[in-house]
């Protein structure tokens, strides 16, 4: 089962760009979701039987007792995705990377996190300004 779970497509669609969405999946969002479809009892992994999708469309009540419980406030679940793109950029992903990542179309939507993380940056620009000097890589 757990092979089968690292990624997730969705067939109903980004809902930005009603375009199908790929997601490849951490292992901790595997065990997670490995724990739920234990004691699930539809193929839903956010059922919602009271919806007429019959799934979770509008997750801001379950949010709200997240927050609460959380002692936090004034977060939006969006906040989430553009956490997670900065510490990909903090950590050295390339754009397309995040981006892919975040399910965006564009690089320029991505083009944003690119200021997060300037260490890359100044490394190459010292490897390249090391080799016009005649320096070894890695050298000082």
């Amino acid at each position: 089962m757990t092979h089968r779970l690292k990624v997730v497509a969705s067939t109903a669609g980004n809902p930005k760009n009603k375009t199908p969405l790929t997601i490849p999946l951490v292992p901790e969002v595997v065990e997670i979701l490995s724990r739920l479809k234990e004691g699930a009892t539809s193929e839903r992994v956010f059922p919602a039987p009271k919806s007429a999708t019959g799934h979770l469309v509008e997750p801001r009540k379950a949010w709200e007792r997240i927050l609460a419980r959380a002692g936090i406030v004034d977060a939006r679940i969006h906040d989430l995705r553009r956490t997670l793109g900065s510490w990909m950029a903090i950590g050295g992903a390339s754009l397309p990377v995040i981006g892919k990542g975040l399910g965006h179309k564009s690089q320029a939507t991505t083009a944003i996190y690119a200021r997060l993380s300037l260490d890359p940056v100044r490394e190459a620009m010292q490897r390249a300004t090391g080799a016009m000097r005649g320096q070894e890589v890695g050298e000082r």
